[in-house]
């Protein structure tokens, strides 16, 4: 048995196989985690000497001679050695006290990566950090913050906020109360206070977001815009709000005719598994349809939209026409039908789609253009775009893309949010809250420990704060009718 074999038996730290390049390295790297100080610390332990030092006593374990024995001739190197064994023992302690204690003491589960990211988007998450360099920037986002300078304020009072406790118009418990009346009332008082930090929160995020600048909304959702490529909006401080519709009519034209699939699905579809027994007037929105198809081939054939777009447009329409004949004569239209004719349109549609897409990009990327030549590169550096999404297309969005296009990569994935808003007060107070919430980590939390950082990060993303400390929580839980919890109230211990 080799003194490896004897000191590390179950062999933990793969020494014996990765003797050759430990000895080269020396390092192993360990995360520690002291409760008493609160702070992660890296001890690095070298075992470079310590695997020379086995190796050295190994051979000398091999021929059965005495460390010393091999130095007998010569005193000076009897105390080399001596000192040399003294290090090797102290070595030795030390090491092995630091691997036991690595793997006998608990280990919170935020230190046991030595990734410092939480899980979310870790590019952004590494453009956020590339920020904490930029001085001017972290100077903008402090300012944002501040109400000085002349900034618009704005204090709304929330009442609907504000919570409503049973039993808050009572009268006040005398001295000899029970302890459940005085729960209540501290309880009471509880949200009665964070109704207080609530309210301040909400006018907080608010004013914010208004004092952010210059700022650009690009929304496909305008009332009376609704398709036509997107209408951009350009806030600057001191500055009327400016607005443009770059796209033209022919890319709404063609946006129409890839939708066409659409417009015959969601009127025939009801039917699908019901062809035998359909209600009477079932076909009354298909005929409807039809009308709109054969209205517009009438003024397709006078207008001027160029002749490669309208011979494609009339195919499909065509097409469109004689399917929905087909449904309204014979009483069809099921899945299978239905395939059949998307089949065969949808490479026509895919030409639309590409027309209609170069159109959006050309006059969007010029006009976002231009408007960076007027604001310049200082200004432009400092931009945020906010873009009005649903769920269905939050990503991916040629508007996204149009400005990810004209800004730096960092300031893209930094400074472009897409937000699930419906005004532009709503989209505004959201910037705020990213904002807004970001500065208040970076002051709040010490960065330079793993739960400081992965704090300040999830509260600078879409990622919950409580997110890890959930997970863990969970694992406590196994997913069996056992250990289902019982129910309790909200007003239960």
């Amino acid at each position: 048995m080799s003194v490896l074999d004897y000191l590390f038996p179950t062999d933990p730290l793969n020494l014996k196989q990765n003797k050759k390049e430990r000895s080269g390295n020396g390092q192993l790297t360990i995360w520690r985690y002291f409760p008493n100080n609160r702070r992660e610390i890296l001890v690095e332990i070298s075992f470079h000497f310590l695997i020379r030092e086995l190796t050295m006593l190994q051979k000398f374990q091999n021929v059965r001679q005495p460390l010393i024995a091999n130095h007998s001739s010569c005193p000076v190197n009897q105390k080399r050695s001596l000192k040399m064994l003294k290090a090797f023992l102290l070595t030795l302690i030390l090491g092995t006290g630091l691997v036991s204690q690595n793997f006998l003491l608990p280990i919170p589960a935020y230190s046991q990566s030595e990734e410092i990211y939480p899980e979310g988007d870790q590019e952004y998450f590494k453009a956020l950090l590339g920020l904490e360099k930029d001085e001017e920037y972290k100077k903008f986002l402090m300012d944002s913050v501040s109400y000085a300078s002349g900034k618009k304020v704005e204090y709304v009072d929330y009442k609907g906020v504000r919570p409503t406790v049973d039993g808050e118009e009572g009268e006040p418990g005398g001295p000899g109360m029970d302890a459940g009346h005085v729960k209540q009332q501290t309880y009471e008082a509880m949200r009665n206070m964070d109704w207080f930090r609530k309210n301040n929160y909400q006018n907080f995020i608010r004013n914010v977001g208004h004092n952010i600048y210059p700022l650009i909304i690009a929304s496909d959702y305008e009332p009376g815009k609704e398709g036509v490529g997107s209408t951009y909006y350009l806030y600057r401080r001191d500055r009327p709000v400016e607005s443009v519709t770059p796209t033209s009519v022919m890319y709404e034209m063609e946006k129409i005719l890839a939708h066409i699939p659409m417009g015959v699905f969601i009127v025939i579809s009801p039917y699908f598994d019901n062809v035998a027994n359909r209600p009477e007037g079932w076909e009354e929105p298909l005929i409807e349809y039809k009308k709109h198809v054969e209205n517009i081939k009438e003024h397709l054939g006078k207008s001027d939209i160029g002749q490669a777009t309208s011979m494609r447009a009339m195919k499909m329409l065509d097409m469109v026409n004689h399917y929905l004949q087909d449904c309204i004569e014979s009483g069809s239209g099921d899945e299978q039908s239905y395939r059949a004719f998307a089949h065969t349109i949808i490479p026509y549609v895919a030409e639309a789609m590409k027309a209609a897409v170069e159109l959006q990009i050309q006059a969007g990327l010029s006009a976002m253009s231009q408007w960076k030549k007027e604001l310049g590169p200082k200004e432009w550096d400092k931009l945020h775009v906010l873009i009005p999404v649903v769920w269905p297309v939050a990503e991916g969005s040629p508007r996204r893309q149009i400005f990810e296009h004209l800004m730096t990569p960092e300031r893209a994935k930094t400074n472009i949010f897409e937000v699930h808003t419906g005004s532009h007060d709503e989209a505004r107070t959201t910037l705020g809250r990213i904002k807004g919430d970001s500065v208040m980590a970076g002051l709040t939390f010490d960065k330079n420990t793993r739960f400081g950082m992965g704090s300040y990060l999830r509260l600078s993303s879409p990622t919950d704060l409580v997110q890890g400390a959930t997970k863990e929580e969970l694992k406590k839980h196994p997913k069996t009718q056992e250990n289902i919890l019982p129910l309790k109230t909200p007003h239960s211990d």
